[in-house]
């Protein structure tokens, strides 16, 4: 049996599918690691992974909204993740994590901790044999 042959490739389309359509890094995360909590239940059936992890994520009605529950909240200025604290006009969300949505920000650089970034040649660098040129695969 081929990897093709397997459920694993059900994985790997909705993590490329959560790529293109979550813009939420919270929400993303939140979704990832459940999908691997899924999978440490169920490790030897990735086609029930897929199936349960679709169905995982469920949008509901604000007013339905009960305390204690983990919620995300997308909003016109941006993201926020927690936990409901309080319902009803005004929600009150403890542990929240926020995410803004600008064009540029400033930042001032004796205040960063830490920075990362992608490395987008790590095939490159580490397995150069295993990159081939794209005007090849036409």
């Amino acid at each position: 049996m081929s990897f093709k042959e397997t459920d694993f490739t059900g994985l790997i389309g909705y993590l490329k599918g959560l790529l293109a359509t979550q813009n939420d890094p919270v929400l993303f995360k939140a979704m990832v690691a459940k999908m691997v909590e899924i999978y440490d239940q169920l490790p030897v059936y990735p086609g029930l992974v897929n199936m349960c992890i679709g169905q995982a994520q469920k949008a509901v009605d604000v007013k339905d909204l009960k305390k204690g529950q983990k919620v995300y909240f997308e909003t016109k200025d941006g993201f926020v993740a927690g936990v409901v604290a309080k319902t009803g006009k005004k929600i009150s969300i403890s542990n929240a994590v926020t995410t803004s949505c600008s064009k540029t920000v400033e930042l001032d650089s004796s205040k960063i901790n830490k920075v990362f970034t992608i490395n987008e040649d790590v095939v490159k660098e580490l397995w150069p044999s295993l990159v081939f040129d794209k005007e090849q695969n036409k």
